[in-house]
């Protein structure tokens, strides 16, 4: 047995366990589409890497506020002579709120240093804080980074669910084909079925004598009408199913083939019978802004945005750093305690652009940008809104129609059967049968082609609501 065709016999096997109803173990039900392309479609696999591209954006902006040991040593010797030995190393803690703590020690000797850069004989320990009391205070670069960037691990669920969002009614579109044409395989090959039993029955009374041979022409012709259009069918149900294999996946990335041992539901019941009623869309609307999800991107988005603007604030303030640090000269064992208030060294760093051009210019621009944003969330919110409306609209009418071609097919099947009856006695024509067969099987066409137009408005619903989930 070819890998495929175990594959193929692993799904049969999954579906006999997890279907129910109608002979459950060959009913491919929606549910069970669902379950595939949310655990194996590649697809699907792209949508949680999204999450975690996020979480992993969120774990390297968090880096910079990582601890961190830094070491440098510079020595020139030249004519016998050291010019100069420079080293220093230490260790250096960044905080959340702006102030960085640094510790370390330093050691620099030679003949032609800068007396300000001298150290002691056994060099120099310190211990120290640098404080923003300016621009930096309330947010700096370090702090924006990490909170954009978890706003942005947030708004990947909302680019994973739109993604499933559109994989889920695709699939959908496939599978209702899908059932489409298997329900016209049924139709056409029972009235082949139909078609052929008469013809055989025409032929036998033919040769009793009993009907002309013009009679078995007639029935002859109509076998071979209905066998073109049961071909047709049989290719159309062939390419959809084809078509729906493109959305079933099985471990490492296995690609499955509908097997002819599986079926569709009642094309009518491919999306259950939960029905979507004015009450669900009024809630569905309501909840729109906070629910779906494109829309709760932008908010995302939005937020970002607002994260920035307050980075550009604190720009329009004025450079004030504040440096301090304690000094001691490790001597025996006086290491880390001989640290005083009297030996120090601090420092403050000011300044600031006179105009501020740039600052309040990359402000308006980002004030600029929310505006535009939450322009877009008012045409996307409107744009869904009515969408759903529509598509609802849809549902209700084609229900109708529904309920309206179910009367009028179950009427030509009464005229059928009564004219089956007149046909067996000897009261009808061949002419008649057929004529009753083609309005019965045009009728029952046209039902299924409405109920595709259903469900599929049921699909666009979906995908515009996002309530697949």
């Amino acid at each position: 047995m070819r890998r495929r065709e175990l594959i193929t016999l692993m799904l049969i096997i999954f579906f006999y366990q997890f279907s129910f109803g109608q002979d459950s173990s060959k009913v491919f039900f929606q549910e069970n589409l669902f379950w595939y392309l949310a655990k194996y479609h590649p697809i699907s696999k792209q949508a949680t890497i999204q999450v975690e591209k996020g979480k992993n954006e969120v774990k390297k902006n968090r880096g910079v506020f990582d601890p961190s040991v830094f070491l440098n040593l510079s020595q020139k010797q030249f004519n016998q002579k050291q010019y100069y030995s420079l080293f220093s190393g230490g260790l250096k803690i960044p905080t959340w709120y702006g102030v960085d703590f640094k510790a370390g020690y330093e050691n620099n000797q030679g003949v032609y240093l800068n007396p300000e850069t001298q150290s002691l004989t056994n060099g120099l320990m310190y211990a120290g804080v640098s404080v923003p009391l300016g621009k930096g205070l309330i947010i700096d670069k370090r702090r924006m980074a990490v909170k954009k960037a978890k706003l942005y691990a947030e708004s990947t669920y909302m680019e994973q669910e739109l993604i499933l969002n559109t994989l889920f009614y695709e699939a959908s579109i496939s599978y209702i084909q899908w059932a489409n044409y298997f329900n016209q395989l049924q139709l056409f090959q029972n009235a082949y079925d139909l078609a052929n039993t008469r013809y055989l029955g025409v032929k036998q009374s033919y040769l009793g004598g009993a009907v002309p041979a013009i009679d078995t022409l007639e029935a002859y012709i109509k076998v071979q009408i209905r066998d073109a259009n049961l071909n047709q069918a049989n290719l159309n149900y062939q390419n959809a199913k084809l078509e729906l294999s493109n959305f079933l996946w099985f471990e490492n990335n296995m690609p499955l083939e509908i097997s002819d041992e599986l079926v569709p539901p009642p094309i009518h019941q491919l999306f259950g019978d939960k029905r979507i009623t004015s009450d669900s869309l009024n809630i569905i609307l309501s909840n729109l802004k906070v629910e779906h999800p494109q829309l709760i991107w932008y908010d995302f988005k939005i937020k970002q945005l607002e994260v920035e603007r307050k980075w550009n604030v604190e720009q329009l303030k004025p450079k004030l750093n504040v440096k301090y640090n304690l000094l001691n000269e490790p001597v025996g064992e006086d290491v880390f305690t001989g640290f005083s208030s009297n030996n120090y060294k601090w420092g403050v760093d000011f300044g600031i652009p006179l105009l501020l051009r740039e600052s309040r210019g990359k402000l308006n621009l980002t004030k600029l940008k929310i505006q535009e944003t939450k322009y877009d969330v008012d045409v996307k919110w409107l744009e869904l809104t009515n969408k759903i409306k529509r598509y609802y609209n849809y549902i209700i009418a084609l229900d109708q129609q529904m309920e309206l071609y179910r009367q009028a097919t179950s009427n030509y099947l009464n005229l059928l059967e009564a004219e089956q009856q007149k046909f067996s006695m000897g009261e009808s024509s061949i002419f008649l049968m057929n004529t009753r067969e083609a309005n019965y099987i045009q009728a029952a066409i046209k039902l299924i082609e409405i109920n595709v137009k259903y469900q599929s408005s049921i699909a666009e619903f979906k995908l515009a609501s996002s309530t697949w989930f």
